[in-house]
This record gives structure tokens, C-alpha cells and sequence, in this order.
């Protein structure tokens, strides 16, 4: 059954919201949930759209902006619209209530205290539960964004292949990309559940999100390729300015994509992975290939149980997985970690994380503080871990095995690798 917003504003969540006007419009169909801050650019505005907004600016809009606004929403098949009060608008002007009323808009207030998430989220469950996602757009723009998205594979599965993408420049200028511009690539995996053993989703999920990271990426006007792997979506992203390339604007974009698909697929754990800056697009293997490393570490959890890694961060686990023969890591692993592996399971002690925490600090006394125990019993715990190894934590070489060792044996045991013995 497709969700109306007649069928939304049921929700519980919508329980203090007000319906205003557009009763008319109240069989509307909800493809899709847009949030925007600010009132400017609705280029993007697609049919079937629900959209949620503060009206930033909005008050200072004249009753011709207004009208014109609503003629647009109405051109292009708005399903509702939402406007949360309280902080930029006291309340909704009575003009824009009578030019929606006009074009039978459904226009809704939201009070301060309802949170855009928890809309969107509800939402968004609502349409995943009606199977919205999988089922073929009904309105023209949603089968373009469709296409485009298959035209984006299509060209993503010839750039994976290419052995020289310099030849592919016509097919690129397309979608607004070059070949001297800088980028890098960042691959999302969705798992049904929250446990951290869940089930990866399927084609269809994956097909979805192709679609919720394309229509993201278009309202952000970047210059970008969207693809698909077999159990991954993955993005290039390229821009010729460097600003774009910083820390801070690397972890803005990838935030908007990831609450975009947080939002969007409420049941699922989405785990990313983000590649280098690389300096153009014949780089764009490399590119996708850390990107995918860095997801693979995401999974696993294995760096601070991070929802999304970046390859750069990855520190020790950039060489173990470049080791491509297994029983080489479980030789390291054996020389080095199993002798504490093997202690801890026999006594119930706690050597490994004695390790992991002197390892992480370099001194005593902090992880003597994290674990609750004695500066004495540190010492005579690392006084063990080097009687079992032969290996002292205290001399940099040593640590560095040891540090190298405990990295393995988190990664071996991540993927059921670890020897039998262990």
C-alpha cells in the first residue's frame, strides 16, 4: 500500500503537528522525505516529495516569492509540506497558508520540540515498510533518477575495468568530471539488524541507496559517479578545489551521506569506508580499492568499533591486508600473540588488554588507571608478556611485533581465521 500523507500525519509522531491547509492534497503518495534548512535553491524539488523545513529566511520572502514558491511545488508534484516553528518563523504567514490552500498543498506546522530526525525517521520506516524503495518510481522524474543511476553503473563498471580512463573523457564530461581534477571514493554496506554478525542486505536495499546517494549528492552540486559493488554502493567525488579536500569538508560530506542512509534504511547498520585524496581520476582504482579496504575494517569493527573508516586511519591494518597469504599472518600471530591468547583462556587473566592499553598509552600509569589496577600489577603483567614471548614491551622493536602481532589477531579472529590451536 503506498503511504499517503493522509497515512502519515497517523503517525504518532505527527500526534502535536497541525495540518493548516490542503486537504484537498491529502491522497498525495510519499516517495520520498526532503529536509532543507533554507528556502533557495528547490531546483531539486522532485514529485512526491515530502518536504521538512525550518523556513530559514522565509519571513523576509514578499506574497509574490510566496505564490511563486507554491506554484513551483505544485508544478512539480509536491506531496506536502512541513514547517517547524519556533525558531526562524513565529508562525506560518497566512499568505502562504491561502496560496497552498489554492494549489491544495497539505501544509503542516511542526512544533519546536519535534525533531526533523525523528520525522524523517518514522517516515522513512513507514516507507520501508510499505516496500516503497523497491518498487519502481511511479512519476517520470523518479524512472530519470532511475535511469540515471543505471547510466552511473553502467560508466562505473567501464572506469572499474579501464585500463586507462583517459580514453573514457567524453563518457565522463557528462557527468561533469575531467581528468586532471582531483578525488576519492567512499563505499557503504548495509547489514539488516544491529548486531554486528547481521545478514548484508540485498540487491534491492543496495538499489535504494544507489538512489538516496545520488539524489543527496545532486541537491550538494558535486561533481560525482555513483556505482555499485556486489555487496556495496560506493561514490567518487571530484572537485578542483582544494578546500573541498580538507578534514573538516571530507567528514561534512560524508556526514550528509551517511545520516541521508542512516535516515533512510532505520533498520539496517551502514558501515563506510573512505579512501585518500587521490591527484586525478587514473588514480581512480587505488582510490576504490583503500575505500573498500577501509569498509572491510568498518565491519569489522576493529578501530574503535568506527561506523566509517578512513583509510588513512587505518594505521597497522594498511599492511596486514596487503598480505595476501593467510598463513603468513598466522605465523606472525603465532610467534607473537598466541603464547598471551593461550594464557588468558587457561587462567582467565588479562595479558591481551593488558597489552592492547600499554601499547596505546606507551607508559604505566594511565592504563594502570583505565584497567583499575595497581602500577605493580602493570609491571609484573608486562614482566609476563615478556617471559611468554620473549618479546618486551618496554624495548620498540619488541612492541612493534607485539603491537603488529595484536593487530593480526584481532583481524584473523574478525574473519574466522584464527589458527585451530588458538
Amino acid at each position: 500500500m503506498p503511504l499517503t500523507v493522509a497515512k502519515a500525519l497517523k503517525l504518532e509522531i505527527f500526534r502535536n503537528c497541525r495540518l493548516l491547509t490542503g486537504q484537498a492534497g491529502l491522497h498525495n503518495e510519499i516517495l520520498w522525505v526532503n529536509i532543507l534548512e533554507i528556502l533557495d535553491d528547490l531546483s531539486h524539488i522532485e514529485p512526491g516529495e515530502f518536504l521538512i523545513t525550518t523556513a530559514h529566511g522565509f519571513s523576509s520572502h514578499s506574497e509574490v516569492v510566496q505564490q511563486g514558491m507554491i506554484e513551483l511545488f505544485a508544478a512539480r508534484k509536491l506531496a506536502a509540506m512541513a514547517i517547524q516553528i519556533g525558531y526562524y518563523l513565529k508562525e506560518i504567514p497566512s499568505s502562504f497558508i491561502h496560496f497552498s490552500e489554492e494549489h491544495n498543498i497539505p501544509l503542516i506546522e511542526i512544533p519546536p520540540e519535534v525533531s526533523f530526525k525523528s520525522l524523517t525517521r518514522a517516515l522513512m520506516m513507514e516507507l520501508l515498510h510499505n516496500e516503497q524503495p523497491e518498487r519502481v518510481p511511479s512519476s517520470s522524474a523518479g524512472r530519470h533518477l532511475e535511469e540515471q543511476a543505471n547510466e552511473m553503473k553502467t560508466l562505473w563498471e567501464h572506469l572499474v575495468a579501464a585500463k586507462k580512463p583517459a580514453d573514457m573523457d567524453v563518457e565522463l564530461e557528462n557527468y561533469n568530471l575531467n581528468l586532471q581534477d582531483a578525488i576519492y571514493t567512499q563505499t557503504f554496506a548495509f547489514q539488516h539488524g544491529k548486531e554486528e554478525k547481521s545478514e548484508p542486505a540485498g540487491k534491492d536495499i543496495l538499489s535504494s541507496a544507489q538512489l538516496a546517494v545520488l539524489q543527496t549528492l545532486r541537491r550538494e552540486n558535486r561533481s560525482f559517479l555513483v556505482g555499485r559493488g556486489k555487496d556495496y554502493v560506493a561514490v567518487l567525488i571530484q572537485s578542483a578545489k582544494l578546500e573541498n579536500f580538507l578534514p573538516a569538508a571530507l567528514a561534512e560530506v560524508t556526514g550528509k551521506l551517511s545520516e541521508e542512509l542512516v535516515l533512510s534504511f532505520p533498520g539496517c547498520q551502514i558501515k563506510s569506508g573512505l579512501s585518500t585524496v587521490h591527484r586525478d581520476i587514473s588514480w581512480f582504482n587505488k582510490a576504490l580499492d583503500e575505500s573498500i579496504k577501509a569498509l572491510q575494517i568498518a565491519r569489522f569493527g576493529l578501530i574503535d568499533r568506527s561506523q566509517t573508516v578512513f583509510f588513512s586511519k587505518m594505521g597497522l591494518y594498511r599492511l596486514i591486508m596487503d598480505i595476501k597469504d593467510m598463513d603468513t599472518l598466522k605465523e606472525i600471530y603465532r610467534d607473537t600473540i598466541m603464547p598471551l591468547v593461550k594464557y588468558d583462556c587457561s587462567s582467565g587473566g588479562s595479558l591481551l588488554s593488558t597489552l592492547q592499553f600499554f601499547l596505546k598509552y606507551g607508559s604505566i600509569k594511565e592504563p594502570a588507571a583505565e584497567l583499575f589496577v595497581h602500577r605493580h600489577t602493570m609491571k609484573y603483567r608486562l614482566n609476563q608478556i615478556e617471559k611468554l614471548t620473549n618479546l618486551s614491551p618496554f624495548n620498540p622493536d619488541d612492541a612493534l611485533q607485539l603491537n603488529m602481532g595484536l593487530h593480526i589477531f584481532h583481524y584473523l579472529k574478525a574473519r574466522n581465521l584464527l589458527p585451530t590451536e588458538a
